[in-house]
């Protein structure tokens, strides 16, 4: 079950938190839950939602886009 948990940085630090699945930075308040052994953050309860019902069915746990994704991208959008 997810919890909301607060980040603990002091102000002069710079803790950074990013979101699972958007990749948002988060400043104070996220949503923290267990999934396969391992401790996932999220931003929102819908970022939460959008993990369990597309990333780990359509990419899996642990997907990283290819190195050349920026490439394949440039040359996909210049045609």
């Amino acid at each position: 079950m997810a919890q909301w948990r607060e980040n603990d940085a002091q102000w002069y630090e710079e803790k950074m938190l990013f979101c699972t699945t958007s990749g948002r930075m988060i400043a104070r308040l996220f949503l923290a839950e267990e999934i396969d052994g391992r401790t996932r953050i999220f931003a929102t309860p819908e970022d939460l939602e959008l993990y369990k019902d597309y990333v780990l069915v359509e990419r899996g746990e642990d997907y990283r886009p290819p190195e050349n994704i920026g490439d394949t991208y440039a040359d996909l959008m210049v045609k």
